[in-house]
């Protein structure tokens, strides 16, 4: 009697089941949507081509599954197992010492994507790139400024450069606390999404993160603010009269970011914008002659 080898659909069922019998934390649906990423990874498919073969039979088999279900049993993120991360339609090389981009990240690029595409050419700066996802994205698709990130961490350096020359691109990236090695001229952009996590909030994060993403690019002083209390320190000498700065930050911190910024420039306007969850997500510090 002829066999034949099992269909997408039923690899699909029979790996979830295979993870959410090794981790019942992860839940049944949280499996099958890992479980989804994980074959559109393995194939090389899109979504769409992944619906379009559920019923055909399948090429990757639930035992070439195994090892990186039995990684993701153990709370390990998806992106560290494949080493890439989608952002804003790219893929970007992660490791264990970058942070893992996150969707909500994409509304603070698309925040200062709109105000570059208004502004002439001038420099741009990051400070904190990790894999280099913003500032990146920002060169992607605005392009005609000039682009600059710092990181702390070398490692995280070393990712950032290969995602640069992934996409083609030529940001410069400099080892840098905050502005220390920084060029002392005027940017017309700075941006960041610096560790703002306070570290008594430690046991209310996800498991995967608390194991897997590197602590000082999570976790901050002073309840979670002292990074943006260095930035905003010096923030005048770096940011033109005209120029606009977008920080990513936590949901329950928009009043006392606000306020930071606020006491560091006096004469600049300084918002807090929610994210598309109605969260608070984001402080922008305008020019100075939006005051």
């Amino acid at each position: 009697m002829e066999t034949t080898n099992p269909t997408n659909q039923e690899v699909l069922i029979r790996a979830s089941c295979f993870l959410e019998e090794k981790q019942p934390k992860l839940g049944h649906k949280e499996c099958q949507h890992l479980v989804r990423e994980l074959m559109l990874y393995r194939n090389q498919w899109t979504l769409s081509q992944f619906l379009l073969n559920l019923r055909q039979e399948a090429t990757v088999t639930v035992e070439d599954l195994e090892p990186a279900l039995l990684r993701l049993s153990e709370f390990e993120p998806l992106q560290q197992i494949t080493g890439v991360a989608h952002f804003l339609g790219e893929e970007f090389i992660v490791t264990k010492d970058t942070l893992i981009p996150r969707p909500e990240t994409e509304e603070l690029v698309l925040k200062a994507q709109s105000f570059l595409e208004q502004c002439t050419v001038g420099r741009v700066l990051e400070i904190g790139v990790g894999t280099g996802c913003i500032i990146l994205s920002l060169e992607r698709l605005v392009g005609r400024h000039q682009y600059i990130g710092c990181d702390i961490s070398e490692e995280a350096l070393v990712v950032a450069k290969k995602n640069r020359d992934k996409f083609h691109l030529q940001t410069e990236f400099i080892y840098s606390d905050v502005y220390c090695n920084v060029p002392h001229e005027k940017f017309e952009c700075i941006i960041s999404n610096p560790p703002y996590i306070a570290f008594s909030e430690e046991g209310l994060m996800d498991e995967s993160v608390r194991r897997y993403e590197p602590k000082k690019a999570l976790f901050a002083e002073n309840e979670g603010l002292a990074i943006y209390e260095k930035i905003a320190h010096r923030l005048e000498e770096f940011l033109t009269d005209s120029g606009q700065a977008f920080f990513e930050i936590g949901f329950n911190q928009g009043t006392s970011v606000q306020r930071i910024f606020r006491e560091a420039c006096p004469n600049r306007k300084v918002t807090i914008h929610k994210d598309i969850a109605g969260m608070d997500r984001m402080i922008i510090v305008s020019g100075k002659e939006a005051q």
